[in-house]
């Protein structure tokens, strides 16, 4: 306990009850810290706030000024921002040559840009604070194949990449930048979208035996913002294994879903 006693972390994506941001902050929390948790629906983040104690601030990581306007926030009402993760998403899924101009920008906007948004503004607060971490939530599709997913896929191995550069140029500074890649995570959506039989051909490959938690999400996390992770410019890939393996093909994903598998 106590392991972020005196820190202060603003979480991005934070907003829709269950998910990996939520589940973060809540760790975070637990393990005192101070929190801000962000995100676009200021209703979701003022109702998780009520619960927890964390603190609101609403704010579109695809909007700079907005990053920026929510770093500022913070450090003045806590004096200070030490760990910044940027959680925030959006979902794409179907066949490459389908995929529309508007769903590309969408992903680019709010993954790609917005990253670079998130971490310019962080660069900023830490910098002042004397070093700290920043955490981007990618994915392990980031890193191996999983079909009609492109544009996704695209835009967290940019997310990445970017994130290996600013590890590289602002270690100077005390600044940490890793990268946090769930597989497919159990959270209160995931149900409305895949049947147990869906899970299953996933977890099947997990060499572990069970895709990831929220929680497997957290505890990553609350390592990966601690003072005593000497890492930076890193993948943590919390997949239970399945980077040493594969995604189940689209086939055996409707195959499980109708009923073949």
């Amino acid at each position: 306990m106590n392991r972020l006693e005196g820190k202060v972390a603003i979480v991005m994506g934070a907003t829709r009850a269950g998910n990996m941001g939520q589940a973060i902050a809540r760790r975070f929390l637990e393990e005192g810290a101070k929190v801000v948790v962000s995100g676009r629906s200021a209703q979701g983040l003022e109702a998780f706030a009520a619960q927890t104690g964390a603190t609101a601030m609403p704010a579109d990581v695809a909007d700079r000024a907005a990053a920026f306007g929510l770093f500022d926030e913070a450090q003045r009402v806590f004096g200070q921002v030490d760990i910044a993760v940027n959680a925030a998403a959006t979902g794409q899924y179907g066949p490459f040559e389908a995929m529309t101009e508007a769903e590309i920008d969408q992903m680019l906007a709010i993954i790609f840009k917005g990253g670079i948004w998130f971490m310019q503004a962080a660069i900023g607060a830490l910098r002042v604070a004397g070093g700290g971490a920043i955490v981007n939530v990618s994915s392990a599709v980031a890193d191996i194949m999983f079909e009609n997913h492109v544009a996704y896929m695209g835009a967290k191995a940019g997310l990445n990449h970017m994130t290996r550069a600013v590890a590289n140029e602002f270690g100077k500074d005390g600044i940490r930048a890793n990268i946090l890649s769930p597989g497919l995570t159990e959270t209160p959506m995931l149900n409305g979208n895949f049947t147990p039989a869906m899970i299953a051909a996933f977890a099947r490959e997990y060499p572990l035996g069970r895709i990831t938690t929220v929680e497997d999400v957290a505890n990553a996390a609350l390592f990966m913002a601690g003072d005593e992770c000497f890492m930076t410019g890193q993948t943590f890939h919390v997949t239970g294994g399945l980077t040493l393996r594969r995604n189940p093909t689209a086939a055996e994903i409707l195959a499980a879903a109708t009923g073949q598998s």
